[in-house]
């Protein structure tokens, strides 16, 4: 039986808990009529299936598809402690994810003793790059800090679909696709952030993390439009 790492645990369901259920169970509904693509998937699987510390981090406006993408694999969601990081945690959960909600003014060192019960726990990790209040596709610091503090193999990850509704108010666009779409979940390569990082290092670092995933968004996206051709 897989252990949960939430670190808040509601002591009675809420109207937020509830729409992460409703939205669960939508999702899980859409899953089934889409025609699903993984590319390069290779490069999560290899680290995952050895056991070794994987750290998977996206664009906050398409986790929505990404966590039921990745229904059967094992790890922990890390997400705010705010109304939508409560909706994630939910989703996750539904998916067969754990999660982990960090409190808005965790400090370091709360934060190294959180990391390391999910370092006991599990073995791979994800959570929204430009979470939870954006600005949109800007890679946060603290995602290398994570990184570099679980001696993680950080992978980026994109998903595309050419049918999608989009919510174009919301800070993140957040993207659902359309029943029936051809949905691709595409893998970038792995890089293994250093165990000790300077204040230079952490923003080298953070840029190279974005320049990486914005590569694989844009190549999920070049592959849907011709049609599952690599352009």
């Amino acid at each position: 039986m897989q252990r949960r790492c939430n670190t808040v645990k509601p002591s009675n369901p809420n109207l937020r808990q509830w729409r992460g259920h409703l939205a669960a169970a939508g999702l899980y509904i859409l899953k089934l009529t889409w025609r699903i693509r993984f590319v390069d998937r290779r490069f999560y699987d290899d680290p995952y299936n050895s056991h070794k510390p994987t750290f998977l981090y996206f664009w906050h406006g398409k986790y929505v598809p990404i966590l039921p993408l990745l229904q059967g694999y094992q790890g922990c969601v890390i997400s705010s402690e705010s109304d939508r990081g409560d909706a994630i945690a939910t989703i996750s959960r539904r998916f067969g994810f754990s999660s982990l909600l960090i409190p808005n003014r965790a400090t370091r060192q709360s934060m190294r003793s959180l990391l390391a019960r999910v370092r006991q726990e599990h073995n791979s990790v994800g959570t929204a790059a430009d979470g939870p209040l954006g600005p949109k596709h800007q890679v946060k610091s603290g995602i290398v800090w994570i990184a570099s503090k679980m001696n993680a193999t950080i992978i980026p990850i994109s998903v595309a679909s050419k049918h999608k509704f989009v919510l174009s108010k919301r800070w993140d666009g957040l993207e659902i696709p359309l029943p029936f779409s051809q949905v691709t979940l595409m893998f970038g390569a792995p890089v293994t952030v250093p165990d000790t990082l300077n204040s230079d290092q952490l923003e080298q670092w953070r840029q190279q993390l974005e320049r990486n995933i914005l590569a694989v968004d844009q190549r999920v996206e070049r592959f849907v439009n011709f049609n599952g051709r690599r352009p």
